[in-house]
């Protein structure tokens, strides 16, 4: 059996069990937010191909429940349409097609009222939206003129033709035809734009021609034989017609004016599958067929024939599951659609080419690498087929690892069921476990005390007792294919075909707390069905929600990342796991989200080049209900200090716009703008950004290190060991390097007594001097602490840091570090903190509450950080090193080893370095693994030559 075949379910049998679930459909798409991945590529199959006339723009439509625009020529994103959709199969699409000119695309699937839906190419807007047809969208077809419109219906709805004159604004119903015995699949029109064929299951090849304003039917023909046309495709010369079946490798080329065989392609070979897909090359030298057809499981063949007898033929392997659809490219090749979620481009010699893959781990058949370890703490599993490229998930610490050394995890035998893998019809001591029509088992996992087994499926996750009782079963994202125990049988955890590792409750059933991991084996993001989340750095816009603006608007999506500042939760998180209430109260997103700001950059324009600085930065915010609170401008990625905007902003009205303008000083060269507005609950909007030249010679930049190393506290209880040697390492190593980046290095250090909070805020309000092309560099070591929303940096004088109320009066607190740094001119700027816990008011999440305050601390002003976060002040401060680890790490790193084969050490190539050794160093010292902060924000730039 094909690996995949549970996800390659046919159109017409996909089709049969939407139109069952259309019953229990809403009659407009659900109002509420949906949950989505969002990484790029689609996430399901990919169902339809659509290129414009000139070959610049390529469309891909999904079962993911998006429409995707491409660059036809180098395979670039370029946007996402969003039709409305609802749970369940609410939303799928399978039909698309592209205007002549490109600036219409038009999409359709399954919906509630069947709709066909237009957009604005260049928008990603909704132009138009046709309603009512019959039954589900299978297919859809521009005419060559692009004035009409043929839509092709499941069931026995048929075919509808619309006409519009006005580039779609409109459309006028110009013809239709209900007297299909079947399915309609295969929509073609004719080069010339004269006629237009289509096929159905009934076994009927139907051909329209354009006569005014109508599109009589000229001719109907079955073809010899029985079968179950799918897929056609008119010849460049529109004097054949090729068609494939659904239920066989069969192909017929018909002479297109009595619809006569002429031609029965050569398929010897091909002894599994069909030929559904179809396409002729563009001088029609070559017809070429694909589909389920398949040399081997996973191996699914494209056969190419010589339109001159159709016996010479070529056959190559492009795709590991059903290939969906085909457009031949007018410089030979063609492009391809799978089932596999993919889509590519093969050239002339049959190779792939391109091929554009969802970046999503596969956890088929990778049962004995798939589970917790026997405390609970540690997820392991694999990102390739059969257990390959093993990695664990640290949920503890909320970090992912590489497998490394680590033992396999906890896996129980599965001593009493059979017949399980990949069968309608497992038996669980002899006895069949009742699955629903059309389900598949595809894994199982048993409990440690073999009391209850849980069984994936292609649609559903199934918990039974030992005697094979349902105790709950509830619907899965996408195929189960991989499934654990907790030790203490709370929980079990899933491994899907979209990629994602999901917990649900053994009490109900109910999923916990998701975790998508990015196939580059970086990103990551963890979250919580209401919204809470924690992620990489990067990670928190590989999901997001998905808002419904109405059926004739397209819909909103906002990632994760735009929630940052209440959502962002990862000691909530961990508390879920440990099975304890979240400290943290947040709305639950899915009871509604008010649309943010909408925010435009009117001035300067993109690719502007610049005389004379300062430039005049002109904004449009537009409040879209959920009110405008705060603007926030960074340049080069590092937030501005701007004037009050506040009680501007407050004044506009929902559908109002505001303008506002500001200064900023712009540095030689390069420079990026970009603006963000944020609502009343803090959602951020989309950022508008533009990038500008200022013309002239760059200045030389300075280098300005901020250090402060505190050991000797006012309250002698608080005193440390390695703090000042810690800072006086980082000061000596700066003040020890030639200056061969900079044009001068000026060091600013506080020590002990001196790093009092009134003496940390004077002297970084000393640091105002510098200028926009300078460096900064921020070093901070001694205790910090986590209260509510702030993390606090301890002052000398701070006596009593256990105490909140003390410590928010005495410490120095995120915002009031954000603040100080925000008003720095300079727009290169790294904080490195090493501030180990104070040993009052300990955290029972390990520096979780360190890691959500110093993120936004980052977030907010766009600067680079890396911060130790350690529980324990023993396991930071290490005697055999002379140096706290964090710290020790960071000078190696500066001293060479982050510059990774390079010549220079980067900001982000430090942070990087430090994120990657920490670890590993703390490891192999204190027995136990500590991890940094690590976040980049804005422009990388060098710092050290080593």
């Amino acid at each position: 059996m094909n690996p995949r075949a549970h996800q390659r379910t046919g159109r017409r049998i996909a089709a049969l069990l939407f139109a069952a679930l259309c019953a229990a459909a809403a009659a407009t798409a659900a109002p509420t937010p949906m949950l989505r991945l969002e990484f790029g590529t689609h996430g399901a199959a990919v169902r339809a191909l659509a290129v414009d006339a000139k070959e610049r723009l390529l469309l891909t439509v999904s079962d993911d429940k998006t429409a995707r625009l491409w660059s036809a020529t180098d395979g670039q994103a370029l946007a996402v349409l969003r039709p409305p959709i609802g749970p369940g199969a609410e939303g799928r699409l399978f039909a698309g097609a592209l205007s002549p000119d490109g600036n219409v695309a038009a999409v359709g699937g399954y919906s509630a009222q069947n709709d066909v839906y237009l957009f604005d190419t260049r928008s990603a807007a909704m132009k138009l939206r046709l309603s009512g047809h019959g039954n589900v969208i299978n297919a859809l077809a521009f005419s060559a003129d692009g004035q009409h419109l043929a839509v092709c219906l499941w069931g026995r709805s048929g075919l509808v033709i619309y006409h519009s004159q006005d580039h779609w604004k409109t459309a006028q119903w110009a013809a239709s035809d209900a007297d299909y015995g079947g399915d309609c699949y295969g929509l073609d029109f004719a080069p010339d734009g004269g006629s237009l064929a289509t096929s159905s299951v009934d076994g009927e090849i139907r051909l329209y021609a354009r006569r005014g304003k109508e599109w009589p039917l000229t001719k109907q023909r079955t073809l010899p034989g029985a079968g179950r046309p799918f897929g056609l495709r008119f010849a460049p010369d529109g004097q054949r017609l090729a068609v494939g079946y659904e239920d066989r490798a069969r192909v017929e080329v018909l002479e297109t004016r009595q619809l006569q065989p002429v031609a029965s392609p050569v398929v010897a070979g091909i002894n599994e599958g069909n030929f559904a897909a179809l396409a002729w090359s563009r001088e029609g030298k070559y017809l070429y067929a694909a589909g389920t057809a398949r040399s081997a499981a996973s191996k699914h063949v494209l056969r190419r024939w010589l339109s001159d007898d159709f016996a010479q033929h070529r056959d190559s392997l492009i795709a590991s599951d059903t290939v969906t659809a085909m457009i031949a490219r007018r410089e030979g090749g063609l492009w391809f659609a799978a089932a596999s979620a993919t889509w590519g481009l093969v050239d002339e010699a049959g190779e792939v080419a391109q091929r554009v893959l969802p970046p999503i781990a596969d956890f088929r058949a990778s049962r004995a690498d798939f589970g917790l370890d026997q405390q609970g703490r540690e997820l392991s599993f694999a990102f390739e087929f059969g257990g390959k490229e093993r990695a664990r998930f640290d949920l503890q610490h909320l970090v992912l690892l590489p497998a490394g050394h680590a033992p396999p995890p906890r896996v129980a035998p599965l001593r009493k069921l059979t017949n399980w893998q990949d069968s309608p019809r497992p038996l669980l001591d002899g006895q069949p476990l009742k699955l629903e029509l059309g389900e598949i088992a595809l894994s199982a996992a048993e409990d440690a005390r073999q009391q209850r087994l849980a069984l994936g499926s292609n649609f559903q996750v199934r918990l039974h007792d030992a005697a094979g009782k349902l105790l709950w079963h509830t619907t899965a994202s996408s195929p189960c294919f991989a499934l654990a125990f907790s030790a203490d049988g709370r929980w079990v955890v899933g491994g899907f075909g979209d990629g994602t590792l999901r917990w649900f409750e053994t009490t109900r059933g109910q999923e916990k707390l998701a975790l998508f991991v990015h196939a580059d084996r970086k990103r990551w993001v963890l979250w919580s069905p209401e919204g809470r989340f924690a992620a990489s750095d990067d990670g928190a816009s590989l999901v997001g929600w998905h808002l419904n603006r109405g059926p004739d608007q397209a819909a909103d999506f906002l990632p994760f990342e735009r929630f940052h500042a209440k959502h962002f939760d990862p000691a909530g998180l961990a508390a879920i796991l440990a099975g304890e209430a979240p400290r943290r109260p947040v709305a639950d997103l899915r009871q509604g989200v008010k649309l943010p700001p909408l925010v435009k950059l009117l001035s300067p324009r993109e690719g502007e080049r610049i005389t004379r600085s300062p430039v005049r930065v002109e904004v449009a915010v537009e409040d879209r209900g959920g009110g405008v609170e705060e603007l926030r401008l960074f340049h080069n990625g590092k937030r501005l200090a701007l004037p009050a905007t506040r009680d501007a902003l407050a004044k506009a009205r929902p559908g109002a716009t505001r303008n506002l303008s500001f200064e900023v000083a712009l540095e030689q060269g390069a420079n990026e703008l970009r603006v963000v507005a944020l609502a009343k609950d803090q959602t951020e909007s989309a950022a508008q950004a533009v990038k500008v030249k200022l013309e002239g010679s760059s200045a030389p930049a300075r280098l300005h290190v901020f250090v402060v190393g505190i050991n000797r506290y006012k309250n002698a209880a608080l005193n440390l060991d390695y703090s000042v040697p810690d800072a006086r390492s980082v000061a000596q190593f700066f003040r020890g390097k030639p200056n061969t980046l900079f044009e001068s290095t000026e060091l600013t250090e506080l020590y002990d007594a001196q790093a009092t909070k009134a003496g940390l805020l004077q002297s970084l309000g000393r640091l105002q001097g510098v200028r926009p092309e300078d460096v900064v560099v921020v070093y901070l070591a001694g205790h910090g602490e986590a209260v509510g929303e702030e993390w606090y940096f301890i002052p000398h004088d701070a006596v009593h840091p256990e105490r909140p109320e003390a410590l928010k009066r005495d410490g120095l607190s995120s915002r009031e570090l954000a603040q100080a740094v925000t008003a720095l001119p300079a727009r290169k700027v790294v904080v490195m903190i090493d501030a180990c816990k104070s040993g009052a008011a300990l955290s029972g999440f390990r520096g979780l509450e360190e890691r959500r305050a110093l993120a936004q601390l980052s977030r907010a002003t766009g600067t680079h950080l890396v911060a130790a976060t350690t529980k324990d002040q023993l396991a930071s401060e290490v005697q055999a090193l002379g140096h706290g680890v964090f710290t020790f790490t960071l000078l190696e790193g500066l001293k060479g080893k982050a510059a990774l084969g390079g010549r220079d050490v980067t900001a982000r190539k430090l942070i990087s370095f430090v994120e990657q050794a920490l670890p590993e160093l703390s490891l192999r010292h204190r027995a136990e693994e500590q991890y940094p902060v690590a976040i980049s924000r804005g422009m990388d730039f060098p710092m050290v030559l080593p």
